[in-house]
């Protein structure tokens, strides 16, 4: 009986361990996720964006193979889609290039209407604007 005894105790404190252990590894996913949502919120706070300048300054990820005074150009492309049934698919977007060095920032805006004839045969006309 003394045996029996010693065995459940044993077995209770294996199983408290494990239950203490498991809530602090919960905890720790818990941290990592709301570390996660913090630099997502961090990265979103910057848009809507009213002016070009804020992201001339904006610090980008780097590698080995920049220069230190190399902030590099950076490139921003939006595209929509829309489709209503029966009609033929319109896009419209927008391509910029920002070169961070010379704070001089280029691209387009293009639109393009993608039709089907009766035969299944894709049709696109596509127009582009510059934007300087």
């Amino acid at each position: 009986m003394k045996y029996y005894g010693k065995c459940i105790s044993y077995i209770s404190i294996l199983i408290l361990t494990f239950f203490i252990g498991g809530c602090g590894f919960m905890n720790k996913e818990n941290n990592k996720e709301a570390e996660i949502k913090e630099n997502f919120n961090k990265t979103l706070s910057m848009y809507p964006i009213k002016n070009l300048e804020d992201l001339y300054d904006k610090e980008g990820y780097r590698d080995e193979e920049f220069e230190k005074e190399d902030k590099g150009t950076w490139i921003i492309n939006s595209e929509m889609n829309i489709q209503k049934k029966g009609q033929a698919m319109k896009s419209r977007g927008m391509v910029l290039y920002m070169n961070r060095n010379t704070r001089k920032t280029t691209g387009h805006f293009y639109t393009n209407i993608i039709t089907e004839d009766k035969k299944g045969r894709v049709h696109s006309k596509d127009k582009e604007y510059p934007v300087r």
